[in-house]
């Protein structure tokens, strides 16, 4: 009986150490408000995710004890250990020290900055990551949720930005309310700006070759505890009247010439959608963080764009409202995928094309704990599924 009592109390121990996650938010721990896109990392597990704009974030697929890493650019990092599972997380970051430039005693620095990190990164334009990732995109019409994408896929990427990915399993829903549109190519414009060399005709943004075109300043310092970070405003000086041009502000380390956060303004980017036409150009903005794994380069992390635009139906003339807000997120790198079959990056690929290919896996998306860590479209998810909606981009 002692036995049996015995190997009972060990086989919920083993179970109670096994499918373990974690849920948590994280906060400024000056004012409250929640840290979006910060990364929060198992040390020693190749387990990772980036909060959302709440700061809400959930891991999982590990063993207890472990040791969480969570930072931000403009926050000190933490580390946490954790011996057992607990209620949910809640954990502060301190603000680093700002330096605001407020003497400006080098012009050229801010130039010679951006220009040691792009040399930097040109240098290492070859270098190949593989990562899996998780990606979901939001559509509203008329100020109204009204489309949703949701894809995990295996990237192919490199400084320039990503190479190549390979879908595994997509979900979709819409709203039927007699109006839908979606956009043809966000994947494209998410995939574009996951670099820091955007080798792109037609567009005007700052490189190697045009630095002159840009007015480059240093906004301010961010003291990290291993380095300076500085943050360089560059935005482009030579702007015509509807012209394809990103304005863009860098995080980059003095020491290491690291660019660890992009943030673009991007102007009159071209669109393709479907049912509908946009009556002046678009407004996109899109945050790309990247992550450093100790071999000297950055690696991406997450990807954020929203995307707002004006139109009008095709067919009724009626007057639309229509944003798309996508976040990417890479939550492992994975070499032993580099033999896979990834497809190029085009401005042809049709996204909904690509996630109706894939069939619908309900059993692989039940209480999936990464979608669930990105939790900005909650209550648009919660209704889709209770419906029974995805894969079926109507609404029954």
């Amino acid at each position: 009986m002692k036995k049996l009592f015995f190997s009972l109390m060990m086989l919920l121990a083993s179970v109670s150490l096994h499918a373990q996650n974690i849920i948590g938010k994280v906060t400024d721990q000056s004012n409250g408000q929640p840290i979006p896109f910060a990364s929060v990392t198992i040390i020693d597990a190749n387990i990772a995710t980036v909060t959302n704009e709440n700061g809400e974030f959930i891991l999982s697929g590990f063993t207890y004890p472990i040791k969480l890493r969570v930072s931000h650019i403009s926050y000190l990092q933490s580390e946490i250990n954790l011996s057992q599972r607990g209620e949910k997380l809640s954990i502060q970051l301190v603000p680093a020290t700002l330096s605001l430039n407020t003497v400006t005693i080098d012009p050229y620095l801010g130039q010679r900055i951006v220009k040691g990190a792009l040399e930097k990164a040109t240098a290492n334009s070859d270098r190949n990551y593989y990562t899996n990732a998780f990606y979901r995109q939001l559509s509203t019409l008329n100020d109204k949720p009204n489309q949703i994408f949701e894809l995990f896929y295996d990237l192919k990427w490199n400084p320039k930005r990503v190479q190549g990915w390979s879908a595994k399993h997509s979900r979709f829903a819409e709203m039927n309310d007699g109006l839908s549109f979606s956009m043809n190519n966000q994947s494209y414009l998410t995939f574009s700006y996951s670099g820091y060399l955007l080798q792109e005709k037609g567009c005007k943004y700052i490189t190697l070759d045009n630095l002159a075109d840009f007015t480059i300043n240093i906004e301010r310092y961010i003291e990290q505890a291993d380095q300076r970070v500085a943050v360089v405003s560059c935005k482009y000086n030579k702007a015509k009247k509807n012209q394809y041009y990103v304005n863009s502000t860098y995080y980059i380390g003095m020491d290491d010439s690291n660019i660890y956060r992009l943030e673009n303004n991007v102007y009159n980017v071209p669109v393709a959608l479907s049912d509908a036409k946009a009556t002046y150009p678009p407004a996109c903005n899109t945050v790309a963080t990247f992550k450093n794994y100790g071999d000297g380069v950055t690696v991406l992390e997450s990807v954020s764009t929203k995307f707002l635009l004006n139109g009008t139906a095709k067919g009724s003339g009626q007057e639309l409202r229509l944003s798309v807000s996508s976040l990417l997120t890479v939550f492992s790198v994975d070499n032993k995928i580099s033999d896979k079959n990834f497809v190029t990056l085009s401005k042809k690929t049709k996204d909904k094309a690509v996630i109706q290919s894939i069939a619908y896996d309900a059993k692989f998306w039940a209480d999936n704990p990464i979608v669930k860590q990105t939790s900005l479209e909650d209550s648009f998810i919660k209704m889709m599924e209770n419906k029974k909606a995805f894969g079926t981009m109507t609404n029954p």
